[in-house]
């Protein structure tokens, strides 16, 4: 699905990471093991197409990411990021729906049935009943697992997951894991990064 093919990337045609071939697929987890600060944020960069590779090529299903208008490659990919506090007060229904995005034309407002998705995801996830909370008063673990419905709800095939259990307790990594595995079943391709040895194992 997801091919890196002899892959450098970093800043300004300088590069932080060099010679990546790798590929991922349907049902597939991949995990990127590594110290802080040895460029996995700048390699989801690169696979988002935020930054462009400073050498070799991303493919997905044989298609050069360069190509792919953004909103195409939002059909394909989500980001789920490390949880952290948001300012604005947004409810959990509202930050999930914002994962149908890529689904609208520009300004076009969520319906109906974008909300109906949203809260598929939730369910799905056993979140449901935090929708009507406000996101920046939520726990850091249940922050992380709305992260993951906003990119259940975007209906992307390949989920990039940074750090996902990063200052977390021991209880909140083990539901990360559990959901990690969960869509692995669902037939998501996972890729997610983590500074932790034992994550390599989920």
């Amino acid at each position: 699905m997801m091919q890196l093919n002899h892959v450098s990337c970093g800043y300004h045609g300088c590069a932080v990471l060099k010679n990546l071939s790798f590929s991922v697929s349907k049902g597939e987890v991949v995990c990127i093991l590594g110290a802080n600060g040895i460029g996995k944020t700048t390699l989801y960069r690169t696979l988002m197409n935020i930054l462009p590779p400073v050498a070799g090529c991303i493919t997905i299903n044989g298609q050069d990411t360069r190509s792919m208008p953004r909103s195409v490659l939002a059909r394909h990919i989500a980001y789920v990021p490390q949880s952290h506090r948001s300012v604005h007060p947004y409810t959990v229904l509202d930050v999930v729906t914002m994962g149908r995005t890529a689904h609208l034309a520009l300004f076009q407002s969520p319906s109906k049935a974008e909300e109906a998705l949203a809260w598929d995801a939730m369910q799905q996830l056993k979140i449901q009943h935090l929708a009507r909370r406000n996101f920046s008063e939520i726990s850091g673990g249940e922050r992380q697992l709305v992260y993951i419905a906003r990119a259940l709800a975007q209906n992307a095939d390949i989920l990039l997951m940074d750090e996902p259990t990063a200052n977390l307790d021991l209880g909140r990594q083990a539901m990360i894991h559990q959901q990690i595995r969960a869509l692995r079943r669902m037939g998501k391709a996972v890729v997610y990064s983590t500074h932790a040895p034992d994550d390599a194992f989920i």
